[in-house]
This record gives structure tokens, sequence and C-alpha cells, in this order.
């Protein structure tokens, strides 16, 4: 081997003797020479030799089949060790989430597209991370962290000792630090030795990771401790995330709030939700303030000093495995209220699951066995936190809720409260809420908003016990503790809402609302960017991943899904769960036969379906498709503004102007003419289009009842009247056949009866429904999908479909009449129905009682109202609405407090005199000037459900000095420790003032610059310009617009509600397209501008056939 010489690649050999030979191997590189020479004595052999420079040595085939086996083999060598011996991304199909055969890794290509980023550390360096989750083989187990948030100088110095296993052999960590300066790092091994040095450390500040690389590797299976010294500051912005300053200028508090991802900016962390691990807490305080974490305190020391002020460190107890999101610090000025303890605490239920059952499929981190129940744990010690002895005094009510709630969640879950004590902390200047386990912070204005209350008890099981997969999975605890929080009692004693119309009304239709568009995104989408995961929280996630676990309970059954739920907790206690393991546990304790990953689809796509039923002989096709409410953008160059005449007086037009046109005759052709026209051929070209994609498929459980049969006959109802009475459902499918029964066969299916039919295709043919006068499908307004109203029979005249509608919507329960309702509106706005079917349908409304209904016309109609403001049915319309709301019952303080008036009671009493107000109702308003007289006049309290009716009657009728008295109020508000009226009802107030001066006054209030740096300014910018929509449409809007600086989403989707133009549509594009929220306006703007000219014609013929029957 020592002769074979290898020369550059790309240098000639010496021409010898200039034979064509030799020219013909002039342009062979030393590599095709080498390869030549391996041919020993074979003639291209011996030419090689003969045209090298120095002599080739000749190897035998064996000897050169070896050197190439040891060349291949020292690559692949080489191969291995750069492969293994540097920071690989984390390997897509590497998750807790099980695979489905023939589907890909979820969030596969996503993490392919993070991982080939080219990423740069601050410091110019490539990143050597590149996956936008941590490493895998990193595995935390305890958190030490020590606190001293300075609340003079905003300043928060920490130290966090982290212990972890790694799982394979590393030389490397990645954690999460958000605008930190981290000044100390040290690596100690489990023994509390000295570990390897620290070799260099890189930020990614666009990730929130720091990379830590050390000199020696850290071994497979052994514990260490990562120790960081670190200085941050205490935030101090709007947003009120991570650890912020609250509080007045007089009591400055400091405030967590780590839901989702802000944990990294308070403290160094494995910032990933499934990666629980203990946390102890050590927090440095001023000796006048109180700190407050998840756990009690167990031992109070002397701190030393600092500006004069003596220091105490409080170090709390060792919490159970938690996610670094779920930890809650508040350190204050306080004083505490304790709740007292209850009489008796009943026991749990025994468990509806045998705990020795094993799970259906258990997940990867558990056994094939279920843990045992854990014993009962003592009752909680609840408590309530506040610098205002007002509120103190006032909190009793609320402690006592509190524990009954908390007792009912344990009782629903067949699972303890898991921790010693729940705290509630009151502060003023902070946010809304803000969550932890073990730790709530509440501003002053959400103590009686009993719904986020008790979302956040939930969340100390589902959040604090059991953590998401992912950020994707996050929908999945949000939509859990949704469901869980509406069986909270009603505070006060008060009779509690029916769970059925308060799911309904605060969770499936505000999901049909926010998901009918194209630009949505499914809830369970991989989420791997900031922003993506910060809206894994948002309220489509919350509303829609309520209504599909509401109906995954509901398929199953009431019983099973209290019984899913309990084996969830059980199952992974202590870890993380997503939506599969819920689906299994369904399975597993649930009598239904859903198909297999039936409700994978409604997670996975955005959207929901619209199911659309005709007849087809005596069976009933029921065909699905997606739902989706948007418009093109219009024309910007109209034809002309037809649509601002009415169809009367267009009719006037035609007949004092029209004349018939020039119509030229068609001429017959010429039999003898001398001459032909050869016609013109054109040549159809055929263009190659791609195959459109499959439609959008849901496995839908359709619920369904029949009404009486067609041909009716006495003997037949004897029969029907006997199966009424069995107490037993069909469900999965399973018909009753009264055939078997009697010989006088008319149907499969019976009255009041529930059928539940899983539809697992794009269409389905129900055979014999056709048979019945009417069919009510999604029984219980339970289903995340709408359902159009049936198609016209053969031979069915249009008094036969207004009383089938008719029956339809007043033998539905007060759920099921409040979605017919709410699909008459949407649909009619999709320009899939007449308006005027949603108008008649609203018009039945006046002796409605129940407040689900009232809800969402209430939502509709005032939007109707201002949009159609200058439209040919605007007078009509207004009429009706005047004329709609019954004699409203005004309440009393006193009789407020009574329990028999229930909490639905006086949502209505309060929403139809506001509403009353607002359509011009001559006696609802006296009723509400009555009391903004007793207010003005007497200093009488107003109840808080009256005051946006009570104060927004007076602006509009006594005009400038209820005006000022109303802003006097609301400085008075803002000034006191708790709100002393409701904000929203006083904003709603000064928006609606008839004279213009008033209005620009306050206009120029909040658009100013000094106003926008408020914490409220998004809520009073979207009341001004709703208030301008709403009492003087397009034209009061435009002078808003105008002269408006950049306005808030919720301002602009106000604005957007009243605008139908073409013209409003470019207009609003050119002066707010670029700021957040414009898209979803600039959609409802295209939507008006699409719907209102076929819904004006509509309205108008239908009030005019109103008007003639009335005469008539």
């Amino acid at each position: 081997m020592d002769g074979i010489q290898m020369e550059p690649i790309g240098k000639y050999k010496a021409d010898r003797n200039g034979s064509a030979k030799a020219a013909a191997w002039r342009n062979m590189v030393d590599q095709d020479l080498d390869d030549v020479a391996f041919l020993a004595d074979t003639d291209k052999a011996r030419e090689a030799r003969e045209l090298g420079e120095v002599p080739v040595a000749v190897c035998s085939q064996r000897r050169a089949l070896c050197l190439a086996a040891l060349v291949f083999a020292a690559m692949f060598a080489t191969a291995l060790i750069v492969v293994y011996a540097t920071p690989q991304p984390e390997c897509p199909c590497i998750d807790d989430s099980s695979l489905l055969p023939g589907q890909p890794p979820t969030g596969s290509e996503e993490n392919a597209t993070a991982a080939n980023k080219e990423r740069i550390a601050s410091n110019g360096v490539v990143y050597p991370w590149r996956g936008a989750r941590l490493p895998t083989f990193l595995i935390p187990k305890h958190y030490n962290l020590w606190l001293h948030p300075n609340l003079t100088t905003g300043e928060l110095r920490g130290e966090v000792s982290i212990d972890f296993k790694v799982d394979r052999d590393t030389s490397f960590v990645v954690v999460n630090v958000r605008d930190m300066n981290v000044t100390e790092r040290a690596l100690f091994r489990g023994g509390g030795a000295l570990g390897p040095k620290v070799l260099r450390t890189l930020d990614y500040p666009p990730a929130d990771q720091t990379y830590i690389e050390f000199k020696e590797k850290l071994r497979r299976k052994y514990n260490y401790t990562l120790s960081l010294r670190f200085i941050t500051k205490l935030d101090r912005s709007d947003k009120q995330r991570g650890f912020f300053l609250a509080g007045t200028h007089r009591h400055r508090c400091a405030v967590s709030r780590f839901w989702l991802t802000h944990a990294r900016s308070a403290f160094p962390a494995l910032d990933e939700p499934h990666l629980r691990a203990t946390f102890k807490l050590t927090v440095v305080r001023d000796r006048f303030h109180v700190s407050l974490t998840n756990m009690p305190i167990v031992a109070t020391e002397e701190a030393g000093f600092y500006l004069g002020h003596r220091l105490l460190q409080d170090e709390f107890a060792t919490t159970p495995p938690m996610s670094p999101h779920m930890v809650a610090l508040a350190v204050c000025r306080l004083q505490r209220r304790s709740a007292p303890p209850l009489t008796t605490t009943p026991a749990l239920p025994p468990p509806t699951v045998p705990p020795t059952a094993p799970p259906t499929a258990p997940p990867a981190h558990t056994g094939s066995t279920e843990p045992p129940v854990e014993e009962d744990l003592p009752p909680p010690e609840i408590s309530l936190y506040s610098d205002q002895q007002v509120i103190l005094d006032e909190s009793g009510p609320l402690l006592e809720w509190v524990s009954k709630t908390i007792q009912l969640f344990a009782y629903e879950l067949n699972t303890s409260y898991p921790l010693p004590k729940f705290d509630i902390v009151v502060v003023e200047g902070g946010g809304q809420y803000s969550e932890g386990w073990g730790l709530i912070t509440l501003s002053p204005a959400v103590l009686t908003d009993t719904k986020v209350i008790a979302r956040l008890l939930a969340q100390q099981w589902f959040g604090g016990l059991v953590s998401p997969r992912w950020w994707s999975s996050q929908w999945l605890l949000e939509a859990l503790t949704s469901v869980l929080g509406e069986r909270a009692p009603a505070l006060n004693g008060a009779k509690p809402e029916r769970q059925q119309d308060a799911l309904l009304v605060d969770h499936i239709l505000p999901a049909l609302r926010l998901d009918s568009s194209n630009s949505v995104r499914a809830v369970a989408s991989p989420r791997l960017e900031r922003a993506d995961i910060e809206a894994a929280a948002d309220e489509l996630s919350l509303h829609k991943g309520a209504a599909i676990v509401s109906m995954a309970i509901e398929a199953a059954g009431q019983a099973a899904g209290r019984a899913a739920l309990a084996r969830l907790l059980r199952l992974h206690r202590a870890a993380s769960a997503d939506a599969r393991d819920l689906w299994r546990a369904l399975q597993a304790d649930g009598t239904d036969e859903a198909p297999s990953h039936a409700w994978d689809g409604w997670c996975e796509k955005p959207g929901y379906p619209l199911l659309c039923a005709r007849t087809q002989g005596d069976d009933v096709v029921v065909k699905q498709e997606r739902f989706v409410m948007s418009a093109d953008a219009p024309d910007p160059e109209p034809s002309m503004v037809n649509g601002l005449l009415t169809q009367t007086l267009r009719a006037e037009l035609d007949e004092l102007f029209y004349e018939p046109e020039n119509i030229t005759e068609a001429y017959e052709e010429d039999i003898n003419a001398t001459t032909t026209a050869t016609p013109p051929t054109t040549r159809r070209t055929t263009v190659r289009t791609t195959r459109p994609p499959p439609a959008p498929r849901w496995i839908i459980p359709v619920t369904f009842t029949v009404g009486p049969p067609e041909a009716e006959d006495e003997d037949i109802e004897n029969i029907t009247r006997v199966w009424k009475n069995s107490p037993e459902n069909v469900h999965n499918g399973t018909w009753y056949d009264v055939g078997s029964e009697t010989k006088l066969k008319t149907s499969k299916w019976l009255e009041n009866v529930t059928y539940l039919i899983w539809m697992n295709d794009t269409e389905m043919v129900i055979p014999e429904l056709g048979k019945h006068k009417w069919v009510r499908y999604n029984v219980g307004a339970r289903g995340l999908y709408r359902v159009a109203p049936q198609d016209q029979k053969p031979g069915e005249s249009e008094e036969a479909i207004a009383r089938r509608a008719a029956a339809l919507y007043d033998g539905g329960a007060p759920a099921e009449r409040a979605l017919l309702l709410d699909d008459a509106f949407v649909l009619s706005r999709a320009r899939r129905l007449p308006a005027s079917r949603a108008v008649a349908a609203a018009s039945r409304l006046r002796d409605e009682k129940h407040w689900a209904v009232w809800r969402v016309l209430l939502s509709h109609a005032g939007a109707w109202r201002s949009l159609l403001h200058t439209a040919a049915c605007a007078p009509a319309l207004r009429r009706m609405l005047a004329e709609l709301p019954p004699p409203v019952p005004v309440y009393t303080m006193q009789q407020l407090q009574d329990p028999a008036i229930s909490e639905d009671q006086q949502w209505l009493s309060g929403a139809l005199l506001t509403a009353g107000v607002e359509w011009e109702n001559e006696n609802v308003t006296e009723q509400a000037l009555a009391l903004f007289d007793a207010w003005l006049t007497g200093n009488d309290s107003i109840p808080e459900i009256y005051q946006e009716a009570a104060f927004t009657a007076g602006v509009r009728r006594h005009g400038e000095a209820a005006w000022s008295a109303c802003w006097r109020a609301l400085l008075a508000s803002h000034a006191a420790p708790r709100p002393l009226y409701s904000h929203r009802a006083l904003l709603a107030a000064l928006s609606s003032p008839q004279d213009d001066w008033l209005l620009y006054r306050f206009a120029y209030t909040v658009l100013s610059p000094e106003a926008s740096r408020g914490h409220e300014w998004r809520t009073w910018a979207a009341a001004l310009v709703g208030g301008a929509c709403r009492w003087r449409g397009a034209g009061g809007v435009w002078r808003l617009l105008a002269g408006a600086p950049a306005l808030p989403p919720a301002a602009l989707l106000a604005a957007a509600r009243c605008l139908h133009q073409p013209a409003d549509y470019y207009r609003f594009k050119e002066l707010f397209g670029e700021q957040r929220g414009a898209a979803a306006a600039l959609d409802t703007i295209a939507l008006n501008a699409a719907w209102l000219p076929q819904a004006d014609a509509d309205l108008l013929r239908y009030f005019n056939a109103v008007n003639r029957r009335t005469r008539d």
C-alpha cells in the first residue's frame, strides 16, 4: 500500500508521446487512474501505469476490497460519533402521546420546520439546540427556589436549584429563561459534590431557551443539581404576566400569574407542562408584608436589614409534583379572614368503577393496573386575604360558597382536594384573576362572578393534579374545568341554573359563533411558537373544548361521564394526560358504542358541521357539511346605490320612468341567399384542474325525537301512548319496532323517545323518519352542530310549514328553543334562510318566560337593529322590537336577597329592562327612569342588574345633568377601593346621549393619550364605538373613526357591526387594515354587505304581509 501515490483531484497527467490514446486519457484524474490500477494485469491497467509519473503498485482484488471496507467503516464510525456527540433536536416521534396507525405523528411537520430554522444566539454564535421543545432526556425532580422581591425598586433577586436526572449521556442542558440576567451557574452531583464545570452558555431569546454546555459528560441515570442565581425586574406592563407589581401607590403588591409560559420570566425552569416536580419556596419580605404561596408556611426567620427595613424570610412546605405554571406567589400588606369549618364533611361516594379494574388502554407511563384509590384527606383551610376591611367583612357568603363548591367537586370527581389549604387574594390594580394551585388572585370586581371562581376551583384538580402532555392539549384542561364549573352551586342559596341551559348559553353558542369562519384553527393543533402557545387558552379553545367534552359525556351518559373523570384523575394523578386518555376513559366506563377515535376529528379539525335533512319517500336523508359564515369582499365600484331604495319606491319609479326598450326582432334566414355565413367555430380547451380535497367529515352523535305520524288512527294513538310511558331510551341506533307488538305498523320510531345514531359518513339515510309530522334533532341542545330546517315536503303548503315550525318550537325544552332561535338568526346571516324566518320566530317570544331564549334573542335583535338602522324595513323592525318585551318585574334590594328569586329571574329582569330602554319601549323606559331619579335625587342605590338600563334612560332623557352625574359616579367608582357601580353600565350610558356634543366630549376623553395608558382603556374604547353604533348607526361610527388612533380589536369589531356599504369596507381597510383584529372586522363588514340587501327586501315583504293580515 505504500506504493500507491494519491494526487489532488483535477491535476492532469502529462502527455508523454502525444498519441491519440494519450490524448484520450488527458482528462482522466488521479482517482480514475487509481481505480484502473486495481485491475492488475489488464490492458487498461498497463496503460494507466504507463501514463503515471511514478510507478503505481499493483494490488490484488481481495486487498482492494479490504481497503474499501476499511475506508467505509471509518466513515461510518465518524458519522456515528458526529451524530451522538452533538446536540440533536427532539425527534417528533418520541412523544408521550400514542401514535395512530396510518397517521403521521402529531406536530411532526411543525417540529421539522422549527428544527430546520437556523438559530443565532444573542452573542452571534449559532445556537446548537434547534428543537422548539426542551430535550426529552432531562427529567426534573425538585426545585429549591429562593426569591427576594423588592416592591420599592421593582427588582427581583433569586436563586434556584433544579434537581434533575438525565436519561442518556449528554454534555449540555437546556432550560427556559425569559428577560433575566443569570449571574452564576454551577452544577453539583447527586451527593452534593461539585460536578462538571460550565464550558459555555448561549441564550436564544425568541424561544426563551438557554443552552449550558459542560466540560464533561453527564452520565445516564445519574442525578444532578443545577444552581442558578439571577436578577430580573418585577413586570410593570399592562400585560400583567409573570411576577408583576399590582395594587395602588399606597399599597404595592407583587402578584404572580405564571399561566402557560410565564413562570420562566420569574425563575429559570424546565417550563413545560408535563415536566412536573416538587417545589420548596423561600420568600424574603418586609416585616409589614405577608407572603403566600401554594403551600402553608412552616418557618419564619430574620433575614437582615435593607434600607432600614427589617426583612423576614418565610419558608414554605414542599409541594406535591406540579407543573411550573401552577406555582403561585403573592407578597403584599394583607389581612386575613378564614372560612368557618364545616360542621359535617360528607364522605365521598364509593367509586363508580372498581379500583382493581384495568384500564382499556393504559398510558405509557402507568402500569397495567390502576393505582389504589387514595384515602379521603381532611378538608382544606380556606382563607381570603385583602388590604380592605370592607371586603373582608362582606366575604362570609363567598367563603361559605367556596367551601361547599370544593366539597361538591370532590364528590363529583371522587377525589379529595389535594392540598392542605386554599387561599384567595383580593388585589386591586391587577388583572381580573390569576390561576394557581392552592392560591388564586382576584380583583374586587370578580368577587361576585361565581362562574370564574368555579373554573379556578376546578383547576385545582384539572391543572393541579393532572397537567397537559403539551400545550396542544391545554384545551382539554380548559374544557374540563369549564364543564365542572357549570355544576357549582349558586351563591347565597339561590336556585342554581339548569346545567343544560348554562352549558348552551355559556359555551356551545359562543363556540358555534367563534368557529364559523375560514380563518379559525383546530383547538388541538400543534403549538410550538410562543404566540401559538398563548392562544391555547383563548376564547375558542375554552368554549369549543367545553362543548366537545360535554357532548362526549352526554353520548356516554352522565353516570359514565362522572366515572370517566374519576378514572382519568386516578390513572394520571401527578402526571400528564391528553384528549385520547379521556376518550379511553369514556369508552371504558360508558355504554355507548362510539367508533374508535370518534372524537379526534372534533378537536383536530377546525369548524363544525351543519346537518341538512330532506325527505325521500318515507325516509329522511341527512347530509353533513362544514358550516362557514363568510362572504367575499364587496365590489369596490357597485353599479348604483339601489340598495337604499325601498321596494315601494322602486315600484313607483318604474311606473314613472319606465320605457320599453328597443328590441331588435330576430330575422328569418333567407333561403334564396347566394352567400351563407359560416358560423364561428369555437375550440373548446380542456383545462386540467386538480382534484379538490375531500370535504371535512365528522363522526356525529345525532340525537332526535319524532312527532306524531302523518296519518293518525285512534288505535295507533293508544299504542303509542303505552310506549310513551316506557322509561327506556334507545341509544346507538337500536330501534324499537312497533310492528313487532301490533299489526298496525306505522313507523319504527316512537314519540317522546330520544334516539342516538352515529353518523359516520357525509350522508346518511334514516328509514321511515319521513312518516312523522316533525323531527327534532339535537335533543337537549348538547351537540356542537347546527341543523337547517327540513326541506319542504312535496305538496306541502306554506301554512303547513309554519305549523310544523311552530309545533317544533313550542314542544321543545328551553335550551332546544334557544338553539332553534339561534340557528334561525345565524343561518339567515349566512344567507341560507330568509331573514323573515328569524323575525317570525322572534315575534313568538311575547309569552316566553325563560332566560336562555331571551338571551339568544337579545344578542341578535340588538345587532340587527343597529345594522338595519337606515334600511327600508327599519321603522317596522323598531316597532316590532319596541312592542316585544313583556311587563318587566323590577325587584327591590330586599327582594333580590330572597332565595326564592333565582339567578335566572334576576338576570331576565335586568336584561329585559335594558332591552326595553334600548328598543325605546315607553313603559319599560319609565320604570328605568324611576330608578335613576331615585338615585340622582334621593341617593337610593340601584341594583347592579338594573344599572345599565337606569343610567342609559337617565342620560337619554335628562341630557347633560344626567351625563355629568354618571361621569362623576365613574370617577368615584375608580377611586374607591371596591367598585361602587358597574363600570360597564356607566360606560354604556356615557356613550348613549342624544346630544352630539356630549358624545364627542366623551370621545375626546377616551381617545386621548392619557386614557389609552389606563388598564380599562380597551373596555372604554369598545363601549364608545358600540354606543355610537347602537344609537347613531354607521354615520355616527365614521365620525368617531375618522380621526381615531389605533383601536383595540373589540372596538374595531363593534364598529364593523353596523358598517355595510362597499365603501365602508375599503375605507376601513385603508385606515385599520394593519391593526390587530382588523381581519375579523373586515370579514364582518363583507358579510354585512352581502346580507343586508337580501334581508331588507325579505323583511319588507314580511312586514307588509303582516300589516295586510292585521288589517284584514
